[in-house]
C-alpha cells in the first residue's frame, strides 16, 4: 500500500482513518502526551519525531498530511518543515496543508494552565512557500472556524514537483496564492 507521513498526528485521529483506507502510515508527533492518547486510541505506526528532521529516507512517502501542525513552528522555521516534506515525498507526492487564516502569532492558553504557539497565514503567502519548497498547488479551498474558534482554515493540496532544479524558474511561474474554491463541500 500507499505510505501517507501523517505529520503532527496528535491524538491519532487522521492517521486511522488513512489506515481504514487501505494506506500504510507513519504517524509522528512531537509530543509524547499526544502519541500516548493516540496509541491508546489504537493508532499505529507511531514515532516520536520533529517535523524538521524526519525519521525517514528520501523519495519514501505517496503523500504527507500535515493537519494543524506546521502552524506550531516559527514562521522562519517552515521553509525547513517543507523542504523536509519534499525530501521524504516521491515525486509527484501528495501535500495536504491546513493553516490558520489571519497575521502574526500568538500564544493561546489550552485550558489546563499551558499555551500552544500558533502562527497565522495568508493564501497568498501559503502558495508562495510551498513553491518556493518544490510543491506545485492544485486545490485549495477554505473552511469556516470551527465552534469556539475564531480564525477560518486555509487548506491546499499540493504536489512534489518532478524536478527541484527548477525550482527558481517555478517560483517565478508560480501562483501567488492557494487557489480556493470557497468552503469545502
Amino acid at each position: 500500500g500507499r505510505l501517507v507521513v501523517d505529520v503532527g498526528c496528535g491524538p491519532g485521529q487522521y492517521a486511522r482513518a488513512l489506515a481504514a483506507r487501505g494506506l500504510r502510515v507513519a504517524a509522528l508527533d512531537l509530543s509524547a502526551g499526544m502519541l500516548a492518547q493516540a496509541r491508546a486510541a489504537g493508532t499505529s505506526g507511531l514515532l516520536q519525531a520533529d517535523m524538521l528532521r524526519l525519521p525517514l529516507p528520501t523519495s519514501v512517502a505517496d503523500g504527507c498530511f500535515v493537519c494543524a501542525s506546521l502552524l506550531h513552528l516559527r514562521r522562519a522555521e517552515v521553509p525547513s518543515a517543507l523542504a523536509e516534506f519534499r525530501r521524504v515525498l516521491r515525486t509527484r507526492g501528495g501535500l495536504y496543508l491546513a493553516l490558520k487564516e489571519g497575521e502574526g502569532e500568538e500564544w493561546v492558553s489550552d485550558g489546563e494552565g499551558g499555551a500552544r504557539f500558533f502562527v497565522y497565514y495568508r493564501e497568498e503567502e501559503v502558495g508562495r512557500l510551498l513553491a518556493a519548497a518544490g510543491f506545485e498547488v492544485v486545490d485549495g479551498w477554505i473552511n469556516p472556524p470551527g465552534a469556539g474558534q475564531r480564525h477560518r482554515w486555509i487548506n491546499c493540496f499540493a504536489v512534489a514537483s518532478n524536478s527541484r532544479a527548477n525550482s527558481a524558474a517555478r517560483r517565478q511561474r508560480a501562483s501567488t496564492e492557494c487557489p480556493t474554491t470557497g468552503s469545502s463541500p
